[in-house]
């Protein structure tokens, strides 16, 4: 871990540890918050949800990690959903302690402005992928999302070594369960991806990427 991060881990870590099992609700969109989080062990998504109910997620936090990472300055309302997509353990730590933090060590402030990036980086991949992509690419890209984080090589094959269900890709993608279901259809079919044991294997991950570029 980078000495930088080792300074957010202690400002945090002053606090006690809570765990979250998978797919409990840390922050919920309109709540009041003054909080920031460390992410020490795990993964948490950051969602907005419709006037509908649907959920995009729009960036996958792993550790370490700290979220939220856009503050409105001129609210106290969090502005998007987290929830734990994995088994996690998280740290609370006061907003304007941390922002004290980062105003004094440069290196604090240089490791929050590169998460900050990485955030940004994955919003406009999820922007793109809804205005460029039909259902069928959405569902691909988001299992290549996945593949960065919870893969697993055996030769040329990738497997997504953590369970995710036709309603989690339905959440991570902002489309309607059915519809992942019906798009999951067509790249078992073609050959792109299978299940062992309910993981989703890629045999070729070359191949399902190809799927992003065509017309």
């Amino acid at each position: 871990m980078k000495t930088n991060f080792l300074t957010v881990e202690k400002f945090f870590k002053q606090s006690k540890p809570m765990f979250f099992r998978r797919e409990e609700i840390i922050i919920r969109s309109g709540d009041l918050n003054n909080s920031v989080f460390y992410l020490s062990q795990g993964y948490i998504r950051a969602c907005t949800v419709s006037k509908e109910g649907n959920e995009l997620t729009l960036h996958i936090f792993g550790a370490p990690s700290v979220f939220p990472i856009l503050w409105d300055t001129n609210s106290e309302f969090s502005e998007h959903c987290f929830e734990s997509l994995t088994p996690a353990e998280v740290y609370r730590g006061a907003r304007d302690k941390l922002k004290e933090l980062i105003d004094k060590d440069p290196d604090v402030s240089s490791e929050i402005i590169k998460q900050l990036h990485t955030f940004a980086q994955s919003v406009v991949k999820k922007l793109e992928s809804k205005i460029f992509y039909v259902a069928y690419q959405q569902v691909a890209a988001a299992i290549l999302d996945l593949a960065q984080f919870f893969s697993s090589k055996n030769t040329s094959s990738v497997t997504i070594s953590y369970w995710f269900t036709h309603q989690d890709l339905a959440n991570i993608t902002g489309l309607a369960r059915e519809t992942v279901s019906l798009e999951i259809s067509k790249l078992l079919r073609n050959k792109l991806i299978y299940f062992d044991n309910h993981f989703i294997v890629i045999p070729r991950i070359e191949n399902l990427k190809k799927e992003l570029h065509k017309d």
